[in-house]
Formats: C-alpha cells, structure tokens, sequence
C-alpha cells in the first residue's frame, strides 16, 4: 500500500516531534482520515530523503514522530528549465503540476505581449505562494523530494536575463523537429514558450539573439499547457531518466 508524503517548512531529524499546521492536519485527519498511529513520510526539499513518520494526538493538535530518514532517488539529473509565458489560471496551474511531475528544476513564469491579463506586482506574492502550493502538491503525490524554484518575470527580456547555461529551445511551429537536437548528451535544458497566442516576432527574435534555437512538437498546434508537457516528456526521455 502506497504511504502518503507531506511536506514540511522545517527543519526534520530522526526522534523529533513536530506539530503539524492546520493545513497538514486537515489533510491527514479529513481527507486521508489517518488515525492516531498511522505511518506516513516526511519531507521539506532540503535534502533528497523523506522521513519515516507516525501520527500522534495531542488535544486538538495533531503531531508528527519522526523516524528514520529513507533516501530517494526521485531527482532527475537532467537538469529542465521551463520558461513560460503567463497564460490563464487554471492552464498555468496544470503546466506547474505536470511539469514538477516530470522533473522539471525550474520553472519561470513572465508577461508576454500576448498574455491575457499579465500579473500586476500587487498579486506576486500571492500568485508565487499559489504557484508554489501547486509544485508541493506535486511533489507530495510524485515523489520528489526538491520543490522546483518558481521565478516570476515582469517582461521576456528578464527572465532570458535569468536563463543558465544549457542547451536552449524555443518552441515554434516553424522550427526543427525537437528530437534532432537531442543526439549528444546534455547536463542543462532550458524550453522557453509563450502564452495561448504564442510569443509575437519580437518576443521570437529576443529569444533567438539570447542562443534559443527554434524546435518542433510536430505537425499539431499543441495548447501551451499540452506543449510544455509534451516537450519535457521527450527531453526526459531522450537525455533525462524517464527510460530506466
């Protein structure tokens, strides 16, 4: 039988017992409706290992012991950098869940010419706390131990500014099959793409004088949410660990 993973801001060690926040607790006790006793694993993105788990009660407070730590191997070592345009809500949400699935590092979210209603810096925190929930939840269900960094960019010109070094992909229509430059081995990949109307000329033209080689999915117009997906699949394939 699968055992549930929560993750924890705080530091864990062997012996310890933690109490766990409202949120936490609401999901062991109403939604997995664990009892006292029960066995689960801890973890907080610091390291790549859970912690052995058993719930206790105290009151109204619910509590973690902690036991032995269990090393994963759940990281890719491919390392993916997904730089996306901001599209709507609930299509940005499930590009962050999937792509956290498949192993992505990072994720970088910016406002493109063409994105519907771009992010106004009231609503940055939220939005990264928000984003950032998704990517736990993700991990959680997955079996990541690291939670992908999630950057936001105000325009394209900064987040290209904040790409690392690695092999860079511009997703078009017009461009390469994907799968021909993927031949030699690689340690870094970076996918940039744009929102529901894609990026525009200049945005396209930005991203190519930044070394983003232009690259296919195939004869289909993929969603930009279906396209992130679809690309990290076949990179993780090719050069990351999805063949083992």
């Amino acid at each position: 039988m699968r055992i549930s993973r929560v993750y924890v801001d705080a530091e864990l060690a062997s012996g310890q017992v933690i109490a766990l926040d409202k949120t936490q607790s609401h999901y062991l006790k109403n939604v997995l409706r664990l009892k006292p006793g029960a066995a689960f694993f801890l973890f907080n993105g610091r390291a790549v290992i859970d912690f052995e788990a058993r719930l206790l009660i105290d009151g109204k407070r619910l509590l973690a012991e902690i036991g032995a730590a269990q090393p994963l191997a759940t990281e890719a070592a491919l390392a993916s950098d997904v730089i996306q345009g901001l599209g709507r809500t609930d299509h940005t949400d499930w590009m962050i869940q999937k792509t956290t699935e498949l192993g992505a590092s990072r994720i970088s979210l910016f406002n493109a010419e063409r994105t519907q209603s771009p992010l106004k810096p009231a609503q940055l925190d939220r939005k990264l706390a928000h984003w950032r929930g998704v990517a736990i939840s993700a991990c959680e269900q997955c079996g990541r131990a690291i939670v992908p960094a999630i950057a936001f960019h105000t325009r394209l010109e900064r987040a290209l500014d904040a790409v690392p070094d690695s092999l860079k992909l511009l997703l078009d229509f017009d461009g390469k099959p994907l799968a021909s430059l993927l031949q030699a081995p690689q340690s870094s990949v970076s996918i940039l793409l744009g929102p529901e109307g894609g990026l525009n000329p200049q945005e396209i033209d930005l991203a190519r004088d930044s070394g983003f080689q232009p690259v296919s999915l195939g004869a289909r117009v993929l969603r930009f949410e279906t396209a992130a997906i679809a690309a990290l699949t076949i990179i993780q394939s090719a050069l990351g660990d999805l063949d083992r």
